[in-house]
């Protein structure tokens, strides 16, 4: 017999979310939440609510309404990644990957001193140890941020990712240390290199295409088109920052503006898209791409019978990665600008040391 949830647990969590966007000083500026009991050959919706505040532009919210989804964007890439190595195009742990399609990345040096500046006076450090594909670096970094200080507005991840990418240097030897940010970004340049397409294209031909999801794809800033779509007009539900008066305030508009940039790969060597960020997706679609990395799923979308991984490549993305010695000093977010908070991401019912798997936490 298939889950189902009670009608007082139903009521309940309608009672939860709608507390949480009302009152004088709301928690949220909106909520949307969709579960769906997903088995393969099998969907059950289990439970859709959405509520929005209604401060915003738009407060009809629901399971199709459009998000930037930010860091979910990572486990996308994960996917896109490893669809490649089930094909035997790339691999997690031959560091001549890096050597051969990332030669940027192969050559950069360790920033070690406390007051760098882009000039070339900061100090440095060559890398010992070989950069592979199970280890990130970051610019989410105090560090790295005051490096970048200089022309921040023109390369900032949000505005230029493949610039910061090419301006960063490291932080730590390859292997000894992680922190939040740029990994994934240097993994959409490398799938790019690897395929030879338009990242936004493999994706779609490869991911979103073969289980029909329509709502789900780059934001304009990435060079997509999600909210201007004629079939997505009033769809999008912006961003938001709370003010001083309790009311959250959008900072996004109805359609996002395209952004002008170099002529992206393959036509050129400039990449546009990350991996870090700028997927926009509804949650309908979120739902139905994740329940391939339920354990009974095995790669395999329920709705429509489709594999997109492998059994083990599945494994990998939802097994911790980290080494031991690492798990217990990698599971924070630093803030390293005013607008994002620190956030700390351990789950100690889950995995009390904090691990991560291949672009998600465990």
């Amino acid at each position: 017999m298939a889950p189902s949830l009670s009608a007082k647990a139903i009521a309940q969590l309608r009672t939860q979310i709608n507390a949480a966007i009302t009152g004088a000083s709301p928690l949220f500026p909106g909520v949307i939440l969709h579960v769906n009991e997903m088995i393969r050959h099998d969907t059950n919706s289990l439970f859709t609510h959405a509520s929005g505040n209604s401060s915003l532009p738009s407060n009809q919210l629901s399971a199709s309404t459009l998000t930037t989804v930010h860091s979910l964007t990572k486990i996308v890439g994960a996917i896109a990644f490893l669809q490649l190595v089930d094909r035997g195009a790339a691999s997690l742990d031959d560091p001549s990957l890096v050597d051969t399609h990332l030669p940027e990345l192969a050559v950069k040096k360790i920033l070690t001193g406390s007051t760098p500046s882009p000039d070339g006076t900061a100090d440095y450090a060559p890398h010992a140890h070989e950069p592979h594909l199970r280890r990130r670096h970051t610019y989410f970094n105090a560090l790295l941020l005051d490096y970048l200080k200089d022309d921040w507005a023109a390369r900032n991840e949000a505005s230029n990712p493949y610039q910061t990418l090419l301006d960063s240097p490291l932080l730590w030897q390859p292997g000894t240390h992680t922190n939040y940010g740029q990994g994934f970004d240097w993994l959409a340049v490398l799938i790019e290199r690897l395929t030879k397409q338009f990242l936004a294209t493999y994706l779609q031909e490869n991911i979103f295409n073969p289980l029909h999801l329509s709502n789900i794809g780059y934001e304009e800033q990435f060079g997509g088109d999600m909210t201007s779509r004629s079939t997505n007009q009033g769809n999008f539900w912006p961003r938001s920052l709370k003010g001083s008066d309790g009311e959250f305030i959008a900072i996004d508009p109805p359609v996002l503006q395209q952004v002008d940039r170099a002529m992206p790969f393959p036509a050129s060597a400039y990449h546009t898209h990350p991996l870090g960020t700028g997927i926009i997706a509804s949650a309908a679609d979120l739902a139905r791409l994740f329940a391939i990395l339920l354990p009974q799923n095995g790669g395999v979308d329920p709705t429509t019978g489709h594999r997109l991984l492998s059994p083990d490549s599945v494994r990998e993305i939802t097994s911790a990665q980290l080494p031991p010695r690492l798990r217990n000093t990698s599971c924070n977010v630093p803030s390293a600008i005013p607008t994002v908070l620190p956030a700390n991401l351990q789950c100690p019912t889950q995995d009390p040391e904090g691990s991560f798997g291949l672009g998600c936490g465990v």
